[in-house]
């Protein structure tokens, strides 16, 4: 019986006008803070939650959801105020990152120095999939701490970008086979 009322809701939120998707996947998205008890600020007019979840140790980023453009948007930033002699090996980090993600940009913001990652996803996944939400979210989550992680490396160590990217791709080849091995 379950099976067939999820089916029933994926057709009709499918058949609404694209207008009404966006304030479905709004409300999908207030009560998934909601439900998580996560600490959270909502924007109504502006469909936007802003939350605050740790990146590192002891250290917090804020994160921004979004509603807009048809699309469910998540961006934070992972660094903030880089020295501006490190910019070239910034630009190509954020290159080298950019080759390697399958979902979102690593941006970066010359004038007011800071570096951000952002994703969106086109609102008819979570609209038809609403547990989807949750899975963006920790996606989104996931790879901003491997970035906060990678700049960290270039701005505090001096490391070189293909250095901090092969380290990387070396610890999620760990993690993963971590995970495979229980």
């Amino acid at each position: 019986m379950q099976t067939i009322t999820i089916f029933l809701t994926r057709i009709y939120r499918s058949v609404l006008p694209s207008s009404a998707h966006e304030e479905i996947v709004w409300k999908d998205l207030k009560n998934l803070f909601d439900k998580m008890q996560w600490r959270f600020g909502v924007f109504e007019k502006e469909k936007h939650i802003e939350s605050s979840f740790e990146i590192d140790k002891d250290i917090s980023s804020t994160f921004h959801y979004m509603i807009y453009n048809e699309n469910h948007h998540c961006r934070t930033l992972v660094a903030n105020k880089y020295p501006t002699h490190l910019t070239s090996n910034i630009f190509i980090l954020a290159s080298h990152f950019n080759n390697l993600l399958q979902t979102g940009r690593v941006k970066i913001n010359v004038d007011d120095q800071y570096i951000e990652y952002h994703t969106k996803c086109d609102l008819l996944l979570p609209l038809l999939y609403p547990g989807e939400l949750r899975s963006q979210i920790t996606r989104h989550y996931d790879v901003s701490k491997d970035i906060y992680w990678a700049f960290q490396k270039l701005i505090f160590e001096n490391e070189e970008p293909p250095i901090i990217i092969a380290d990387l791709l070396k610890m999620k080849e760990t993690e993963k086979k971590n995970l495979t091995d229980d």
